[in-house]
């Protein structure tokens, strides 16, 4: 689908969501110097996405885990999408070992604004706070609906680092596990509780449709992001505004849902789009509907290894919007 096909389709709008894991072309390391793709791995890696990707055929693809930023805004560029973002670029040691990827967003429709969210100093818990990978707020101009915001987010994992573990006896390990899984929840609700402030804050600026999409690295029940779900509606119709909607929720294309991340046999869902009260079929703010909702995880669940060994650990997510 070219550009200008996209634009002139005024009735749907496809988003994607795909955590990369690993993205980055040889001969640099990702996180350590034995962590290095032969070029033909490389070039397998590069030939699962394009045709993930194409088979997909979205508009709007946001991306996490983007170590080489170059490669995949030329890989992008060669499926159609002339219009490519990021806010931020990753840690390089020794020269070649990398870590700390960043968010991407590619699109066939124009991006006319992009920054990294920016955080007010009077809301910080501390003054040394700041995301653990810098979320993305871009502003996409789709035909027929207009301007609408763009947040690309992947939120801090469950498990914080600790220093000189392998050194450490059984009990200790257990120990500093237990307090980096809590410390990381603690980042991982400050991230999107100054997330959601920021959003509210831009939403009662503009009023405009957002959507927010990404790694949450946990379920989106969790405590950490009630904010970004609460509905209090009913009570009071003013909030309904403000209110994000979970993209499956809104279709439920099965009475099940799948998981989006794996990890040898543990599922779980952790990539999600989210949307504001204008794609809520039931909303008085409705501008559009979600058509079609679905999670693409072939590559994961029924893998072809001459295609899909060095794709990815998270299923890809989709969104179909049709337009009123």
């Amino acid at each position: 689908m070219s550009e200008e096909k996209a634009s002139l389709n005024a009735k749907e709008v496809t988003v994607t969501t795909l955590n990369l894991y690993n993205y980055l072309a040889p001969p640099n390391a990702f996180y350590s110097q034995d962590n290095i793709y032969t070029e033909s791995q490389w070039q397998q890696k590069q030939s699962w996405l394009r045709a993930h990707l194409s088979q997909l055929n979205s508009d709007i693809v946001a991306f996490q885990e983007v170590f080489s930023i170059e490669e995949l805004k030329h890989q992008m560029k060669e499926l159609g999408y002339s219009h490519f973002v990021t806010v931020d670029s990753p840690n390089i040691e020794d020269k070649f070992i990398y870590s700390q990827p960043v968010l991407a967003l590619a699109s066939r429709f124009p991006i006319t604004s992009c920054s990294p969210v920016t955080l007010s100093q009077q809301y910080l818990p501390y003054d040394a706070f700041e995301f653990s990978r810098k979320p993305i707020h871009a502003v996409i101009e789709i035909p027929s609906l207009g301007p609408i915001d763009i947040y690309v987010i992947h939120f801090k994992s469950k498990r914080l680092e600790l220093e000189s573990e392998a050194s450490q006896i059984e009990v200790s390990r257990w120990n500093d596990s237990t307090y980096g899984l809590w410390m990381s929840k603690v980042q991982r609700g400050f991230e999107a509780h100054l997330l959601h402030r920021y959003i509210v804050d831009n939403k009662l600026q503009t009023n405009r449709p957002l959507m927010l999409m990404g790694d949450f690295n946990n379920s989106i029940q969790g405590d950490e992001f009630s904010c970004l779900t609460f509905s209090n509606s009913d009570k009071n119709p003013t909030l309904a505004n403000y209110v994000l909607h979970d993209g499956w929720e809104l279709k439920k294309p099965t009475s099940s849902r799948p998981p989006t991340h794996f990890y040898g046999a543990h599922s779980q869902v952790l990539d999600y789009i989210l949307l504001s009260d204008e794609f809520c079929n039931q909303s008085a703010n409705r501008l559009a509907t979600i058509s079609d909702y679905s999670v693409n995880d072939q590559h994961i669940v029924d893998p072809r290894l001459e295609k899909d060994l060095y794709s990815s650990d998270h299923a890809s997510v989709t969104v179909r919007i049709s337009l009123d």
